[in-house]
């Protein structure tokens, strides 16, 4: 009897305009979130997803030591896997569940079951991520590293087939073309997965230092700078990144509607830390940025991922002149 009262209690708590599968409405997580996805406005869905984080917080600290135990993570702090969880979680319900326009969920929530297990994925996903651009130390050679980018592992396998069927390596052009013809011929959908490339995508990334930033150094950059360029001034590029993130913050903070318990992650501090050491090539790891900055409210916890993607984002827009494919 207690199972069945808990059941509806869940299938009662889901939104009025619920569209989820008859199937899967007392499926764990899954009234909760879809209050979130029916929310009305921005505020509304932070506070909600707030309010869920809190009252499943013992559920979610059993999936983030899944994530830790399968990830091999080097350090134990559970304040920044939890941040990680975070940051998957807005990922879900912005690109995937409410990626469609207009009111309701997208189909991929009204028939989803199981949710710990979709989350406990995607958070995997954001510490692979910053692997990659080198927010975590000492990952090298394991799980999620740059070892195990599952585009790259697609591509070396193609370099080798190329090579047993004609007897030499493939030139560039060559190998995105066959690549690109084996994973159409192998996926439902190739495009949609990320893994067909390009001739960008077979350069190997190497760190250069700012001083030595040139042509030579970087092929991705333009060959050829406009004349009223000026110099390549990185300082003035990062503080025009502080800037702007100063102006994000101003924006939410007048769009807000309810008033936090807590003080605010800003994108400006997050900013600040990650481009501090900027000119000797040092940028913080998710770790170092949580130290820094004090943070021990286990919302700002999670609200730094956001700010963290939010400032990336930010630099990439104001430095994609300097990086220009070929």
């Amino acid at each position: 009897m207690r199972v069945r009262a808990a059941a509806a209690t869940r299938v009662f708590q889901h939104h009025s305009r619920c569209e989820c599968d008859r199937d899967t409405l007392d499926a764990p997580w899954k009234a909760e979130l879809c209050a979130v996805l029916h929310a009305d406005c921005e505020a509304e869905m932070r506070w909600r997803l707030e309010e869920f984080l809190e009252d499943r917080r013992f559920e979610v600290r059993r999936v983030l030591a899944r994530v830790k135990r399968v990830a091999r993570l080097q350090w134990d702090d559970d304040d920044v896997v939890l941040s990680y969880f975070g940051q998957a979680l807005l990922r879900m319900v912005t690109q995937r569940w409410r990626a469609k326009d207009g009111p309701g969920t997208s189909p991929v929530f009204n028939y989803t079951a199981n949710i710990p297990m979709i989350l406990e994925s995607e958070t995997r996903s954001c510490i692979r991520d910053d692997r990659r651009q080198g927010l975590l130390d000492g990952t090298a050679g394991v799980p999620g590293a740059s070892a195990q980018d599952r585009k790259s592992a697609h591509v070396t396998k193609s370099r080798q087939l190329f090579e047993t069927e004609h007897g030499r390596p493939p030139a560039d052009d060559e190998l995105v073309a066959f690549h690109n013809d084996r994973m159409r011929a192998t996926r439902k959908d190739a495009a949609r997965q990320a893994v067909l490339i390009t001739r960008g995508d077979l350069r190997t990334a190497r760190a250069v230092p700012l001083e030595e930033v040139s042509v030579g150094a970087d092929a991705r950059m333009p060959a050829m700078a406009s004349a009223d360029s000026g110099p390549l001034n990185w300082s003035d590029r990062i503080l025009a990144v502080i800037v702007r993130c100063e102006q994000l913050d101003q924006e939410r903070e007048q769009t807000r509607t309810r008033r936090l318990k807590r003080e605010p992650v800003q994108a400006a501090d997050v900013a600040r830390l990650y481009f501090a050491h900027h000119a000797i090539g040092e940028y913080p790891t998710r770790a170092e940025i949580v130290e820094c900055l004090g943070i021990t409210a286990p919302a700002a916890r999670r609200e730094l991922g956001s700010r963290l993607q939010e400032v990336l984002e930010v630099a990439r827009d104001l430095f994609a002149d300097y990086h220009r494919s070929a």
